[in-house]
């Protein structure tokens, strides 16, 4: 069976993406692999994209209580105004940065021996990101967990942001995390160019009548 997942992915792969479709298979089979034969441990990142291709709603604990753990640290922070530039930078960048999920899904398809040209070519990349972006246009993925671990957090919503013109990002990223006591912290990211045309991403957080911005 895994053998066959990973041929039918080489013939896809090697055929290059056109579709939709073709996305949501490559990440569905990937997925299985993954999952059923535990061949390594999927990165966080790679995970939350796939779901968001795949799935509405994410709320087994195993699933989500490490990465919500992160998510109710960050809130804490925002709440109690105690920022920390370190810990919220490695959290947006492997979280919110499209080259994170670019990152993750070569290398997962490099560990089985797959083609990786699609995360390798900037073309093949931006034509799978933009097909990608078609998957996810009218969905969202919500993360809850019930445990009581959890100090501030109720629940996240991920979902696309506005289109970005001119940039290799195709779309920003929007957090929705709802707290406990009613309040919500948005957390949105887009990318923007330097005048030498370099492209940064840009993070923006905002609770209630609270704003904060930085760049990254």
């Amino acid at each position: 069976m895994k053998d066959q997942i990973v041929e039918k992915l080489r013939k896809v792969l090697s055929e290059g993406i056109n579709s939709e479709c073709q996305v949501v298979y490559i990440l569905c089979e990937l997925r299985k692999l993954m999952d059923k034969y535990q061949l390594n441990t999927m990165p966080l990142a790679l995970k939350i994209y796939c779901h968001w291709a795949l799935h509405i709603d994410l709320d087994r604990q195993n699933t989500t209580i490490s990465f919500l753990q992160e998510v109710d640290d960050f809130a804490e922070r925002v709440v109690t105004q105690s920022e920390d530039v370190i810990k919220d930078a490695y959290l947006f960048k492997n979280l919110l940065r499209l080259n994170t999920f670019r990152k993750e899904l070569g290398n997962s398809l490099r560990d089985l021996d797959l083609p990786t040209s699609l995360c390798d070519e900037d073309h093949c990349w931006h034509g799978f990101i933009q097909h990608y972006a078609g998957v996810i246009e009218n969905g969202s993925l919500s993360c809850e967990s019930k445990t009581p671990q959890l100090k501030y957090v109720d629940r996240l919503v991920f979902s696309k942001g506005r289109k970005i013109e001119d940039t290799s990002m195709p779309f920003g990223l929007v957090w929705n995390i709802y707290l406990r006591d009613g309040r919500s912290i948005v957390v949105e990211t887009s990318e923007k160019k330097l005048p030498n045309g370099m492209p940064i991403a840009v993070s923006g957080i905002t609770l209630e009548g609270w704003n904060a911005s930085s760049d990254n």
